[in-house]
């Protein structure tokens, strides 16, 4: 499955953004991991691409304003 990655870093956390299609299950997706808190994250499916472009607009604001 390809992703593509982004990463970001806030004074306090750390994080990482991927995104992208994936072709195993067919849908859109966007997934925010914190490595430094311990496994795990956070994880939204889309039913479309123009949800998902929408969906990673806000995600990225919120995370580099």
């Amino acid at each position: 499955m390809p992703r593509q990655r982004r990463l970001g870093e806030k004074p306090i956390e750390k994080y990482e953004v991927y995104h992208g299609y994936d072709q195993d299950v067919h849908t859109w997706f966007i997934e925010v991991q914190i490595p430094e808190i311990g496994t795990g994250n956070i994880l939204k499916w889309f039913k479309s691409e123009e949800e998902y472009e929408k969906g990673l607009k806000k995600v990225l604001w919120r995370l580099y304003r």
